[in-house]
């Protein structure tokens, strides 16, 4: 069934995160999550509740249209693969400016049902369970051509069932190997003298984890680190190595976590720098909502 999203609800909604970009704070928003590069707003209307995930702002319609496309197609082959993706729209609006602002929406789904919260909250035998359909998943679904960024607070189980949210960054590669995402876009957000040479330097590292389900699992086992349940670590590492060749160790996870959260700090201290810059030298908003310092 197509998620039908209410229109004039979600240009208020724009409205109120350009006055929070002209004020550079963010309240007078519900803020549910801060992903890398966007952020997740919530959304209260009289036909319900919904999650929506603000995208880089698009340059022009056909970059934006462009991106649509793409974003069909992943959640297309996704769904083909075996997964279960939530029901998303893509939302737009014409900014004065002719760019366009753009959003990912999806139906607010119970947040307690988060795979991040529900590790804390259940026990052994239910990770247990979770991780050996996680799994499953991953295996059926990644390949060269088509990635997962399967995070935990990237899922949610409703009655056992795995929803996979987040796929506003469509990983998907050509013959060639190369992204069909507009990566360029999603570095926008860097101060622009920076914008290719830390492309460049980092987005084979940021993507080539997700096209393998070796590759998945390390970034899943290390961002446990960031929820705070590395507990779960030596488990899940049994369960995984039973179907991972080479196997996959405690001290590669860590390592690996390691120089994740090191690369995404080297950004963020970027990012925080261009929006001083935007501030008090250039005396202009910028055009980012930037997550509160995050505890590695």
């Amino acid at each position: 069934m197509t998620l039908t999203v209410p229109e004039d609800d979600l240009r208020e909604l724009e409205r109120r995160v350009q006055h929070a970009l002209a004020a550079g704070d963010p309240r007078g928003l519900t803020v549910l999550g801060y992903g890398e590069v966007t952020l997740v707003l919530a959304l209260e209307t009289e036909r319900g509740a919904y999650a929506c995930k603000r995208l880089p702002v698009f340059d022009g319609r056909e970059r934006f249209e462009a991106y649509g496309r793409t974003l069909a197609r992943y959640t297309d082959r996704l769904s083909a693969a075996g997964v279960h993706v939530a029901g998303t729209r893509l939302w737009h609006t014409e900014l004065p400016s002719g760019r366009i602002a753009g959003y990912c929406v999806q139906e607010a789904l119970p947040a307690k049902r988060l795979v991040s919260r529900l590790l804390h909250t259940e026990g052994p035998g239910w990770a247990g369970d979770f991780f050996a359909r996680f799994l499953d998943t991953v295996h059926g679904a990644v390949s060269p051509a088509l990635g997962l960024d399967a995070q935990a607070s990237n899922w949610i189980d409703l009655d056992g069932d795995l929803v996979y949210l987040d796929v506003t960054s469509p990983l998907m590669r050509d013959d060639r190997g190369r992204e069909l995402l507009d990566v360029r876009l999603f570095f926008t957000s860097l101060p622009w003298i920076l914008r290719d040479a830390v492309r460049i330097a980092t987005a084979k590292s940021i993507f080539d984890k997700f096209y393998t389900p070796r590759g998945v699992v390390l970034d899943f086992l290390g961002n446990l680190h960031k929820e705070r349940l590395g507990a779960l670590v030596p488990g899940f590492l049994a369960q995984a190595n039973a179907r991972i060749t080479p196997a996959l160790t405690a001290e590669e996870v860590a390592k690996y976590y390691r120089g994740d959260a090191a690369m995404w700090e080297l950004i963020q201290r970027l990012r925080k720098a261009d929006r001083a810059w935007h501030l008090k030298v250039r005396r202009r908003p910028y055009p980012f909502l930037l997550p509160p310092d995050v505890d590695r």
